[in-house]
């Protein structure tokens, strides 16, 4: 015997049911962390008002003993007072030298505190090497090493400073550390919170998907079954 129109809606409905209570709480995930994305300035995640305005910097190349260099990119910068450096890059990679072409140093812990100092508005007075990458970390995708950098009286606010050319590449604070859990809630990428297109990603959308599929069909065979009876 063919099933009729109200035992195929109970047998959607039941299947509705269990899908939207497997989705349901991460739907409420996206959705919270979709309205945090949505209200929060992304500049102001960034760190953007904890760096200090760049400054003009009039360089003498003349200055400059680097002769016959090979590069995809050069970049010229002033890493600290009176001291200019050369980023050079090749193949993805990039090699920082003196004004004299010798390989640089990098920066001392003291001296990495006067660095970012001056290129923050904080007043920073800690340091820690870095060196290693961690997956998930804060400063994951800045080039290595770095310099860590806070203050003794605010240590949730942090400065990555780049070891070799004096650039404070991030600023990181507890609005971007908000922004970067309910980010890895939001692409369900739990360990090194960048990997967008995960299998969790994909079955948890396709199950969404599912979900309102079979709401909408059973909102439309609904209102048929109600004008035909």
């Amino acid at each position: 015997m063919r099933a009729g129109p109200l035992h195929r809606q109970r047998r959607v409905r039941h299947w509705h049911r269990w899908v939207a209570m497997v989705t349901s709480c991460q739907l409420l995930l996206w959705t919270l962390s979709g309205l945090y994305f949505a209200f929060i300035d992304i500049d102001y995640v960034r760190g953007h008002q904890f760096k200090a305005a760049p400054e003009s910097t009039q360089f003498d190349l003349s200055l400059l003993q680097v002769t016959g260099i090979s590069a995809s990119k050069i970049v010229i910068t002033e890493r600290r007072p009176n001291e200019t450096v050369l980023g050079i890059y090749r193949d993805d990679k990039i090699e920082w030298r003196d004004d004299k072409g010798l390989p640089l140093l990098p920066l001392s812990g003291d001296e990495a505190l006067a660095v970012g100092t001056a290129g923050t508005v904080m007043s920073l007075d800690r340091f820690e090497w870095v060196d290693r990458e961690v997956a998930g970390s804060e400063y994951r995708g800045a080039p290595l090493p770095l310099w860590r950098l806070w203050e003794s009286a605010n240590p949730d606010r942090v400065a990555y400073l780049d070891a070799m050319s004096g650039e404070v590449v991030s600023v990181r604070h507890e609005a971007w550390r908000w922004w970067d859990f309910l980010w890895s809630l939001h692409i369900m990428s739990y360990d090194d919170r960048d990997t967008i297109g995960t299998w969790l990603l994909r079955i948890f959308s396709v199950l969404a998907l599912t979900t309102a599929v079979l709401g909408l069909w059973l909102f439309r065979d609904t209102r048929r079954v109600k004008q035909d009876q």
